[in-house]
């Protein structure tokens, strides 16, 4: 049912509840323009990828109508935290059942991911597992959208679906007959088994399938036929070129003279280990027998004999054809920056030991120890004439970049370095950073790492939280030296007497503060003890051990922390509930969380499995939260304006300056 107000922001209740958005079809008409090339082009990318790595598939889109826009405000809850996200959608149909994790590895290595969810069953129930990502549209598609769609609480974010062509055969008339009409079923149980009954066929077909083919490959490995082993192992769109004949006899005469053989080793090869070596290919690769042993070889088996054999015939330019399209697709793109740590923050000596009197030049010293050493371990093994002992000095190779400037009698540390990511081609890391004395003669640390490049349409697009880090040198300063930002940085579980509530409220709202406070305040036990059953699996000790470098975290007795409530301003009942997590973020702005956000959070976390293949976990209550809040935190540092002026540009002389 369409509603003829317009939708605007509301003002939240009293119950932190926001009140409902409604936007007619005219008025999402009007202002939601989504031009065809934005379709196109995403489907045109994600074919491209997919094409490359020899899958089988099918890609459907669409963009979403403005009466589907409507009928989705009108039944659900969108605002400015919760937008509508799949403005664009996109279906990827894989043949093949173990496809689907190796398709959802691939736009996550195309795309910035936001998030993933799939559904949920036990294991008596049969029904479709939909697998659904949501991933930031590339710039250079956002820009062709109009403006105002922004306004109309639409995120900048698209949709992905993916399935097995089983699934999508019979998901539609499960949608429609099923999951929208329970009535249907509910007085004929016997029909409801039938059907089920048919999904289980259809989902032990989609098994079936895979088994068949593993199987067969693994006859076909014992029988010596290399070329249909590969073909039913793989299950990749290869073209037609036969083994060449060196290569089948080099093939034979190893199986049986090595017990660890080429063949072997080939058959022991995951499909997803060679959809990477595809993937890592600097132009597209033609898929076919010869190629994928040439790749297996080259990127991991290292066999002296097939490899020369391959070089002798140029395997991987054998029968390319190149076209505009892939030419396009490896076209020259300037390098876009991504910052993955921000800080800006005073260095206090309040970690050094040993020293009577804590100077301003013993701090400035001791931080540019930490920096110079942090350049001396990284870099003079590129740079073996970089000097042991601080000075202004440059050195540039291929690749490779560091500028220092030093001015010892004006307490001033510059330092810019550049260096190659040898695992991931085309990007660059690099970090900056800043050391002097503000006009009040506080020592100043401003800080900037991160990496560079071609950008998100056809690179690595992962979230810059996955890539968070720290250079080593800020680690050092922190943990060696102290920093202060609105209060003392600390690596220990601090609970807040009650004296010293008015100097975490001074914290809270000094402007110079740079790290998001988060206070926890929990209610007592009857032995008066503070009770932390609530946070679940959320270990405060742990979270402080994550998160003390670049967010301050307290705890409270229920007592003083109602007393810090009405000290920080937070008079309304709502805003003084206890046990609870209050956020305080530099920019003013709070948020909290109670025992029920933190039992209901359900978080998807990326898992790094043995064999190097990445695979996605859900977990739930106090360890959803912890991951989540750390998320928020990282967030908000990586996306926080920071000041650049100090940082170095441009080049200095190779000489050195002791002054």
């Amino acid at each position: 049912m369409e509603n003829d107000k317009m939708g605007t922001l509301p003002e939240t209740n009293t119950d932190n509840r926001q009140k409902k958005v409604v936007f007619t079809k005219a008025e999402l008409e009007q202002k939601v323009k989504v031009p065809a090339v934005v379709e196109q082009d995403l489907k045109r990318i994600i074919s491209d990828r997919l094409e490359q790595c020899g899958l089988y598939f099918r890609v459907f889109s669409r963009i979403k109508t403005a009466a589907s826009m409507a009928r989705k405000f009108d039944l659900k809850e969108y605002g400015e935290d919760h937008k509508l996200q799949d403005l664009v959608g996109v279906r990827i149909n894989v043949y093949f059942d173990d496809d689907v994790e190796i398709c959802r590895n691939i736009m996550e290595h195309t795309f910035e991911v936001i998030e993933w969810s799939t559904s949920t069953r036990s294991e008596d129930e049969f029904k479709p597992i939909k697998l659904n990502g949501v991933f930031r549209l590339p710039e250079y598609l956002r820009s062709e959208i109009s403006p105002e769609t922004w306004e109309m609480y639409i995120d900048d974010t698209f949709e992905i679906q993916l399935k097995t062509m089983f699934f999508e055969g019979w998901h539609e008339i499960e949608h429609d007959m099923r999951y929208k009409e329970e009535e249907l079923w509910k007085d004929n149980p016997g029909f409801l088994r039938f059907f089920n009954s048919i999904l289980a066929t259809l989902e032990l077909c989609d098994k079936s399938m895979v088994s068949l083919f593993e199987d067969l490959g693994h006859e076909l490995y014992k029988a010596g036929n290399w070329t249909d082993m590969i073909r039913s192992h793989f299950r990749l769109k290869m073209g037609d070129a036969p083994l060449y004949p060196e290569v089948e006899q080099l093939l034979t005469e190893d199986q049986r003279n090595s017990a660890d053989s080429i063949a072997k080793r080939i058959y022991k090869t995951s499909k997803p280990a060679l959809i990477d070596l595809l993937m890592k290919c600097e132009r597209r690769t033609p898929i076919n027998v010869n190629t994928i042993i040439a790749l297996l070889n080259d990127g991991l088996f290292h066999d002296a004999r097939l490899r020369n054999l391959m070089r002798e015939m140029d395997v991987y330019n054998d029968g390319r054809e190149e076209s505009v399209g892939e030419s396009r697709h490896y076209e020259m793109r300037p390098l876009q920056r991504h910052d993955v740590f921000r800080m800006k923050t005073r260095v206090d000596g309040s970690r050094i030991r040993g020293e009577e009197d804590i100077t301003s030049e013993l701090i400035f010293s001791r931080a540019v120890r930490s920096m110079y050493q942090w350049l001396l371990t990284k870099y003079s093994p590129l740079f073996p004439e970089l000097p042991q002992e601080v000075c202004t000095w440059r050195g540039d190779k291929l690749g490779y970049y560091v500028d220092v400037r030093y001015n010892g009698t004006e307490q001033i540390m510059q330092m810019h370095v550049r260096h190659l990511d040898l695992v991931e081609a085309g990007r660059i890391w690099y970090s900056d950073a800043c050391l002097k004395p503000d006009a009040d003669g506080r020592m100043i640390l401003n800080t900037r790492n991160g990496y560079a490049d071609g950008g998100k349409e056809f690179g690595t697009a992962e979230s810059k939280t996955m890539f968070f880090s720290y250079p080593g040198y800020y680690k050092s300063i922190v943990d060696s030296v102290g920093v202060f930002s609105g209060i003392r940085c600390s690596n220990r579980r601090r609970i807040v007497p009650g004296e010293q509530i008015p100097e975490l409220v001074r914290a809270i709202r000094d402007p110079e503060n740079r790290f998001p406070v988060i206070v926890i305040i929990s209610e007592e036990t009857p032995e008066g003890q503070m009770d932390e059953g609530w946070l679940g699996a959320l270990r405060v000790s742990d979270f402080i051990r994550t998160v003390w470098r670049y967010a301050h975290v307290f705890s409270c007795y229920e007592e003083e922390g109602r007393a810090f409530l009405a000290d920080a301003g937070l008079d309304a009942d709502e805003d003084q509930a206890v046990p609870r997590i209050y956020v305080f973020w530099p920019d003013g702005s709070r948020e909290s969380y109670g025992p029920e956000d933190v039992a209901k959070c359900s978080f998807g976390r990326h898992l790094e499995t043995q064999d190097d293949t990445r695979t996605y976990d859900i977990v739930h209550g106090g360890q959803a939260f912890y991951h989540q809040l750390v998320t928020d935190l990282r967030e908000w540092n990586v996306q926080c304006s920071i000041d650049t002026s100090g940082f170095v540009a441009g080049h200095t002389s190779a000489r050195c300056d002791q002054s």
